[in-house]
């Protein structure tokens, strides 16, 4: 045992917790140069005199060892034989052998089965020791920091799997709820798209039996404008919308009398202002209908011309909706075309040269074309 002055090898107390160290040696004048030497520094020191001794102390250890230092040649047991059975116990506990210069075998012993990481030979230095001390502190330190790391790694690894799946299953059952709310959105617009199509087709079978002579008419007006928009290229909604509103453009005609709708000769001017009102009759009582297009407004406005001479608000060009331009045309096409009780059938070429000869003036030219484009490439019978 060397007698260094220690007095300028303090071992830092500012370590990041208290470390416990255990010293194994038979002499007590060994036991006391080790608590000599340590005594400056913040650590718990335990001592024992054997290797059995020691053991029981590591078992019974109420915190972990971070330095464990052992003679070699006891009573009991060896000082190899203690740290077999010590680094099982504190696996991470730095470990030291002291030994005698002629202990060769017993270190290479140490090294193999002991998992000794340092030896010391007495007598030592004081100064080379402490400085392991401090080096091993650190070391111990790192590897429990490491450890700490690992841990929380695992853990938080753990914590975002646990989220993952939980986040997984919450998607599903949110994907799931929201493709059963979708079926259920689907079947009820089903369900309402046939109550809208059976109430389309009650009010406009109200006009047929109140005009026998028109029998046919609006569904011959939606057929031609759904033609005409789809030439166009007008979007799927436009065209449900035209189909709708030309399937009911002439329901305001209910507030009519029969007698002038079935009046055989010229009507009187009186006559036909009561006829005009049907635009906004229709108007009236469309509108109470929640259509998901604005078929009130398109019915409204079917009589409406580009040059402003329609009727009932004098409407000129883009001011009157697309939709009821289209309509507007199909239906002059569809009365020339047919019979009605004031003048036979004039048949549709008729009806034809009736819009061409009004192209931009009272029809769309846009509409026109697109009827004539129909009209040549599919024949007559294709437009009526």
């Amino acid at each position: 045992m060397g007698m260094d002055d220690t007095k300028d090898l303090e071992l830092p107390k500012t370590s990041k917790h208290r470390h416990s160290i255990l010293i194994i040696d038979d002499e007590d004048s060994i036991l006391n140069a080790f608590k000599r030497i340590l005594a400056d520094g913040d650590y718990e020191v335990h001592t024992a005199s054997n290797g059995l001794e020691g053991l029981n102390k590591l078992h019974t250890a109420q915190r972990p060892y971070s330095l464990i230092i052992s003679d070699q040649r006891m009573p009991v047991m060896s000082g190899v034989q203690f740290f077999t059975q010590a680094k099982d116990i504190f696996p991470d506990a730095i470990r030291i052998l002291l030994t005698g210069y002629a202990d060769t075998d017993a270190v290479i012993d140490a090294i193999n089965k002991g998992g000794v990481h340092l030896h010391f030979t007495k007598p030592w230095h004081d100064e080379e020791l402490l400085l392991y001390i401090k080096q091993s502190f650190s070391k111990v330190e790192i590897l429990q920091e490491n450890k700490r790391l690992i841990e929380l790694i695992k853990n938080k690894n753990d914590e975002l799997l646990e989220l993952k799946k939980t986040l997984e299953k919450r998607t599903r059952d949110k994907t799931d709820d929201l493709l059963a709310q979708t079926e259920k959105l689907k079947e009820s617009y089903k369900k309402s798209q046939i109550i809208l199509d059976g109430i389309v087709k009650t009010l406009s079978k109200i006009v047929e039996t109140r005009d026998p002579y028109t029998s046919g008419h609006e569904e011959q007006v939606a057929k031609i404008a759904c033609k005409i928009a789809k030439e166009m290229k007008l979007s799927e909604e436009q065209i449900a919308a035209i189909h709708v509103a030309a399937t009911l453009h002439d329901i305001g005609k209910i507030s009519v009398p029969s007698e002038i709708l079935t009046k055989p000769g010229r009507l009187s001017d009186l006559e036909r202002e009561i006829i005009k009102t049907h635009c906004k009759v229709a108007r009236d009582i469309i509108i109470n209908i929640e259509f998901p297009y604005p078929v009130a407004e398109i019915i409204f406005q079917h009589h409406e011309r580009m040059d402003g001479s329609g009727y009932p608000r004098g409407l000129k060009g883009d001011k009157i909706a697309i939709e009821a331009r289209i309509i507007g045309a199909a239906d002059v096409i569809d009365a020339m075309a047919s019979y009605r009780p004031y003048r036979p059938a004039l048949g549709v070429d008729a009806a034809i040269e009736e819009i061409v000869k009004f192209k931009g003036i009272t029809y769309d030219p846009a509409v026109v074309d697109a009827c004539l484009k129909i009209y040549k490439n599919t024949g007559k019978n294709k437009l009526h």
